[in-house]
């Protein structure tokens, strides 16, 4: 007979695992399935120092802790990638490329990934001045000249606020500018920050760290010296899968509300799959205690229903 779990989570993440954490404390039957490592994310950050209680720390040593966490209370811990979702019902049930899993309720903790340039120099010097994460890497670059990728708010906002710690920030723009929360004059005001419209970024140079933005403007190539290239150009969560199962925004993210549950019962979102998340490790850590809280409580308010 099928083993039904009473939560499983898809995703081990900071969110995903602490929502486990969470669980399985409360005295819940827990798996998490994670398709890559645990961690998540964390295994592309260099160096952490905005996380509570780590003064630095590498993403690599984090994401350890975490699996370290989890193992200690016996979570099992599966390999695997979901392929298909069905979420009504009592029982739901998710079929990953290696076996088949069910489960009274289910923590979505899938995360998102940062969309990429794909230009020369890129993979190979992320952790060396290639960053997807202003907040998370900015203070590494202090004092220095910088350039940050990207034609949307989210640019805008990350260099605003490398301009408070950098000497220069250079943003560059391939496209017409698509701002809803901050406009030129936000940069104006600020005179270290500099504007390149109409620059299409080609390669990254640097050996053993960045060196240089190599960029085309109106036909001619031209050449950026900068010690890091932060790039904001939007994310993409990985929600294929559950289009027309849960309610999605307009960018494929998952709608919760205050307490992670999603449009579908028993079915919980936290951390970078959700939509107006902070990408940040802490708020991560933050709605996966949510998680797996109102999970368990969704678990115990189901069993009281069915004893009466």
């Amino acid at each position: 007979m099928e083993k039904v779990y009473d939560i499983v989570i898809v995703g081990g993440g900071p969110a995903g695992t602490t929502a486990g954490i969470y669980a399985k404390r409360a005295g819940r039957d827990v798996v998490i399935i994670e398709k890559f490592l645990v961690g998540g994310q964390l295994g592309l950050i260099g160096q952490i120092e905005n996380y509570p209680g780590f003064i630095s720390i590498s993403g690599g040593e984090l994401a350890d802790k975490f699996l370290s966490h989890a193992k200690s209370l016996d979570i099992p811990i599966i390999s695997d990638d979901i392929l298909e979702y069905d979420l009504q019902g009592e029982v739901k049930t998710l079929k990953g490329k290696r076996q088949t899993y069910s489960a009274r309720a289910v923590i979505l903790a899938i995360g998102s990934h940062s969309k990429e340039l794909n230009i020369q120099g890129e993979k190979e010097l992320i952790g060396k001045g290639v960053s997807y994460c202003a907040l998370c890497d900015g203070n590494f670059f202090k004092g220095q000249d910088v350039a940050v990728v990207g034609s949307g708010d989210s640019a805008f906002s990350d260099a605003l606020y490398l301009s408070n710690i950098c000497n220069k920030v250079y943003i560059l723009t391939k496209d017409n500018l698509k701002l809803n929360n901050y406009s030129e004059d936000d940069i104006k005001e600020r005179g270290n920050i500099i504007l390149l419209k109409g620059a299409l970024s080609k390669e990254i140079e640097g050996k053993d760290k960045v060196t240089a933005l190599v960029y085309d403007k109106n036909g001619k190539e031209e050449k950026l010296d900068t010690s890091a290239v932060f790039v904001a150009v939007g994310r993409k969560p990985d929600t294929e899968a559950l289009k027309d199962k849960i309610k999605l925004n307009a960018l494929g993210f998952i709608e919760t509300d205050d307490k992670m549950s999603t449009s579908a019962e028993g079915v919980f979102a936290c951390g970078d799959v959700r939509a107006n998340a902070i990408k940040q490790v802490a708020l991560a850590v933050g709605e996966g205690a949510i998680a797996g809280s109102e999970a368990n409580k969704y678990i115990l308010k189901s069993r009281r229903k069915s004893s009466i």
